[in-house]
């Protein structure tokens, strides 16, 4: 505005208030214009999921059960690292290999909400593995259910693919379906995540001294 200012300083203006804008050619202006802004806002959305969907996504799922009841644990990573985590409790009876699967599905039916095309999965599960695979029968009634949904999920996608890993390689999912596990879905929402910075054996003089050497410097905040 200030360039503007200059650059019109030159010139001679004249003020003369603006006359009246007539509902109808403001309504006229306003059915003109905002399609175009609406539709110029869908194609960048539309932009933004397709670059999305056209990455590889990487979906960590794992099921626990206990007296208590059954959890679910999902961790979706995109190629840049970024993470979804969900903890999901399963307010009805289910056996391992059923948790197992309810995972599986949970995290299959999150990938397609969020319009991913290309998915890994990964489970530490052998058996829902290779069911899906087409290593092992199903033969079960109630695995064989569990095993033509997932296989109708899975078609969904561009590109699937599912390997079996190593239990201490899907910690993270293994947490979240314990947590799940363990306590009541309201529990859930309300635990506090504190993070503690030095051990609790530090010594007085220690922190002290830690303290003292952190205010020292000019550029670090309090």
């Amino acid at each position: 505005m200030a360039k503007w200012s200059v650059h019109l300083s030159g010139y001679e203006f004249k003020f003369e208030p603006h006359t009246t804008i007539k509902s109808q050619a403001l309504a006229d202006f306003v059915s003109d214009f905002c399609p175009a802004l609406q539709t110029q806002a869908e194609q960048d959305i539309l932009n933004l999921e397709e670059d999305k969907g056209d990455q590889v996504w990487e979906l960590h799922v794992d099921g626990a059960f206990d007296a208590r009841g059954a959890g679910v644990g999902l961790v979706l990573k995109s190629p840049q690292e970024d993470l979804t985590v969900q903890v999901v409790r399963c307010e009805f009876k289910a056996t391992n290999n059923e948790s197992e699967y309810e995972a599986l599905i949970l995290g299959l039916k999150l990938a397609l909400d969020l319009k991913m095309r290309h998915l890994k999965v990964c489970s530490d599960s052998k058996l829902i593995v290779n069911h899906v695979n087409d290593s092992y029968e199903a033969r079960d009634s109630r695995m064989m259910a569990y095993l033509d949904l997932a296989k109708e999920l899975t078609l969904r996608f561009v590109t699937f693919n599912i390997k079996q890993i190593p239990r201490d390689q899907n910690a993270e999912a293994d947490t979240l379906a314990t947590l799940g596990a363990t306590f009541t879905a309201g529990a859930i929402s309300t635990i506090p995540t504190v993070h503690v910075l030095e051990p609790a054996i530090m010594k007085p003089e220690q922190e002290a001294e830690v303290l003292c050497s952190t205010s020292s410097e000019e550029d670090t905040p309090d």
